[in-house]
């Protein structure tokens, strides 16, 4: 796999995330999607939805700005993790965990797609 996201993926992330950024929930339709774990680690998760998230611009830079907090809130995972869907984000309606076909779940109450 090279390094572009493939469309499919690309598709998914942006609908799943209702095309706003995940992170301060503003419309981001044209937002950055951001790989959550580096996508120099090739694995079948490399492009995978559960580690790319939609984020608007501001906040795609936060979380290069600020990698500890990115890492606290799960917008960035360690090069090292195995199974990258089971690290949940912190987003305006609760901690979410994304799964590897483009869905998502709350970890308490909040919406299931």
């Amino acid at each position: 796999m090279g390094n572009r996201i493939p469309d499919k993926n690309r598709d998914l992330v942006r609908v799943r995330d209702h095309h706003r950024c995940a992170r301060c929930f503003a419309p981001a339709p044209h937002g950055h999607l951001h790989h959550r774990r580096s996508r120099l680690v090739r694995d079948e998760h490399q492009h995978c939805p559960c580690t790319l998230v939609l984020l608007c611009g501001t906040c795609h830079t936060w979380v290069h700005a600020h990698p500890v907090e990115a890492r606290d809130t799960g917008y960035m995972i360690s090069k090292f993790e195995q199974h990258p869907q089971n690290v949940t984000m912190t987003t305006p309606l609760g901690r979410r965990e994304t799964d590897c076909r483009g869905g998502y779940k709350y970890e308490q109450g909040g919406n299931e797609e």
